[in-house]
């Protein structure tokens, strides 16, 4: 079966990871899976990343 994949970035300040905590909510509840997280620091701001994935419901020709 096919794979979607969803790279969601945010930056770790009180805006930006409430941002990501509703995205990553409503992707979640729509059956996406959490399949790896990571981040860092540069400029002085931390940053993050999340990898989701999902089936694909519609079968894609490969590409």
């Amino acid at each position: 079966m096919a794979k979607q994949v969803k790279i969601v970035n945010f930056i770790d300040d009180r805006e930006g990871r409430e941002q990501a905590e509703m995205t990553l909510t409503d992707l979640v509840n729509d059956d996406w899976e959490i399949k790896a997280a990571g981040g860092g620091n540069a400029a002085g701001l931390l940053w993050g990343f999340v990898i989701l994935q999902k089936d694909d419901e519609q079968e894609r020709p490969s590409r």
